[in-house]
């Protein structure tokens, strides 16, 4: 028997019991609590090379590879929209790529910060800019 919970106050000891377990149930319950945690563990192939796709309206400027850059790096991106020259400043940095400097009006494409995992995107939308994080697999 294995003691729960009891209560003193009207002088009645209440006892919750819990069925005494056997070697095989602990060994079961081992194994199922791992066999469980094998989704967590990396498996196959090393994940895909990463590259930051750079575009403009659509159009690709530019494909930065990511995956083992090493060092830190500015590239200035400069185009004309409307007559009008728009000035970037891009960094790269280890496997990481911002937006370190624009002259877009809100600056959300600055303060969205750095971004390493595919998927993720930096978007500057007054002037149509997209920095897009891709893989190898994820090329149409």
């Amino acid at each position: 028997m294995f003691c729960l919970w009891q209560n003193r106050n009207n002088g009645v000891i209440i006892i919750s019991m819990i069925k005494m377990l056997k070697t095989a149930d602990i060994v079961l319950l081992g194994l199922l609590l791992g066999l469980s945690l094998l989704p967590l563990l990396p498996w196959g192939a090393p994940p895909d090379a990463c590259y930051a796709e750079i575009r403009l309206e659509g159009r690709v400027l530019d494909t930065v590879p990511l995956t083992g850059h090493q060092g830190a790096e500015e590239r200035s991106l400069t185009f004309t929209q409307a007559g009008t020259a728009h000035h970037y400043l891009i960094r790269l940095e280890q496997d990481t790529i911002a937006i370190s400097a624009a002259d877009c009006p809100d600056k959300i494409c600055v303060k969205t910060g750095s971004i390493s995992q595919p998927g993720e995107i930096i978007a500057c939308l007054p002037h149509k800019l997209i920095i897009e994080i891709k893989t190898a697999r994820s090329m149409p």
